[in-house]
């Protein structure tokens, strides 16, 4: 019972943003791009390393590829200002998302860390120092321009990091009263605490389940606008260097 509590309290440190079975950069909805972009006050900004171009940059209407200024048509006009436009409009639901991702992870290690804490107070104290972290993860999270911040990965390290003290403390906890139980030879107690720890563990389920499937399913309804969005990019008629410009390609 000891160990199951123990790896419990540790996994659900990783509950929600990767469980939550969606990646905000594109995978999900067929989308995929050598580019990382990042969302300028005045610009779009997409980068890659090891490949030509390097640099691509949309703003209000025009085109700049490596430092060069690249004259468009009026079609490919219209394109590049319906991408940038297209990426605007979207952002605030696709921010608002990542920080639903990242509150699932706090309040699943918040269930956990109540139910084992060692009394009201304690309780209370760590739900109050999750709630602050999760809102300096939100300001981080508002605070970077690039998309690929938004990623999973990047986020399960940063719920990772900014609850591993609390895990630790919980797990500690955890320990402690299995090993006074074990020690007084209640059985009654014993149970009771193995009980306490498979309901947290089913109702921590439970909720991550349906809250993540809610998630997946607010993203899954951008895809078509961030399909549209690729394949504006893809019919750009211009070639600069004699190529065409691949910024995304659609599955």
């Amino acid at each position: 019972m000891f160990r199951f509590v123990c790896s419990a309290a540790v996994a659900v440190a990783g509950l929600g943003v990767a469980h939550a079975g969606i990646d905000l950069h594109g995978a999900d909805c067929g989308l995929h791009s050598d580019y990382s972009m990042a969302v300028k006050p005045d610009a779009l900004v997409f980068t890659r390393t090891g490949g030509s171009p390097g640099e691509v940059v949309i703003a209000n209407g025009t085109l700049r590829v490596d430092g060069r200024v690249v004259a468009l048509g009026a079609a490919d006009r219209e394109r590049v200002l319906g991408i940038e436009h297209g990426v605007r409009d979207v952002l605030p639901q696709l921010r608002e998302i990542v920080h639903d991702a990242v509150q699932i992870a706090f309040d699943a290690v918040t269930e956990v860390s109540g139910a084992f804490a060692k009394d009201a107070e304690a309780a209370r104290a760590s739900a109050e120092r999750l709630a602050r972290t999760a809102a300096d993860i939100r300001r981080q999270i508002d605070a970077n321009d690039s998309l690929a911040a938004w990623k999973g990965k990047e986020l399960d390290r940063l719920v990772d990091q900014a609850v591993g003290t609390l895990v630790a403390e919980v797990v500690g906890n955890v320990a402690g009263q299995a090993i006074s139980v074990a020690l007084s030879g209640d059985e009654k107690a014993a149970a009771e605490l193995e009980a306490r720890a498979d309901g947290i563990d089913a109702k921590v389920e439970r909720i991550v389940a349906r809250r993540s499937r809610e998630l997946a399913q607010r993203a899954d309804a951008i895809c078509p606008r961030l399909r549209t969005l690729a394949r504006l990019g893809s019919e750009l008629e211009v070639r600069p260097d004699g190529r065409r410009l691949q910024l995304a390609r659609v599955d």
